[in-house]
């Protein structure tokens, strides 16, 4: 069995998704929009992970405590390195630093992808940015998601595709 491409991370519920739809409608024809079922706020990127890790993985997940929290997306930014722009927020609910730092513990534990960066809350609204866009109007995208998935990240026949492996309910 082959190992496969994993991230813990968040779904949007459809009004959601139909608030990035039209902020997408007002990024320049040059960059490559995130198709709308592929749009979800990552907790953790973890990298390759064979099928026992993964087991593993969802029995530490079931393990830990999993709080609903909320946080709000307020700001269009361009991350240079990945040539994305995203919509992205401040992580001061403490309930989601504790999911974020869990998450890196996890990838820890696990000998999976730990992130070098701070952890920052943000949707990637478009691929292959090269700059920053300006004069985006947008209502602040208030996310509280009920649950936590584990999906898995792959290039299908139409492209990136992110079936959920396994879910959690938050509480």
């Amino acid at each position: 069995m082959t190992d496969k491409r994993v991230f813990l991370g968040f779904s949007l519920t459809t009004l959601q998704t139909l608030q990035i739809e039209a902020i997408q409608q007002q990024l320049p024809l040059s960059v490559r929009l995130v198709p709308s079922d592929n749009l979800h706020m990552t907790l953790a990127f973890l990298g390759q992970a064979s099928s026992e890790t993964i087991d593993a993985l969802i029995s530490s997940v079931d393990a830990i405590t999993k709080p609903r929290f909320k946080v709000t997306l307020d700001l269009i930014e361009h991350w240079q390195k990945p040539k994305i722009l995203c919509l992205k927020g401040k992580a001061s609910d403490p309930k989601l630093m504790m999911l974020a730092n869990a998450g890196q513990l996890l990838a820890q534990q696990h000998k999976l992808h730990q992130s070098e960066h701070h952890y920052n809350p943000h949707i990637t609204l478009s691929r292959k940015a090269k700059v920053a866009v300006n004069g985006v109007k947008f209502q602040p995208l208030l996310i509280q998601p009920k649950a936590l998935y584990l999906f898995q990240s792959f290039t299908g026949e139409n492209g990136v595709e992110y079936p959920i492996l396994h879910s959690w309910q938050l509480s």
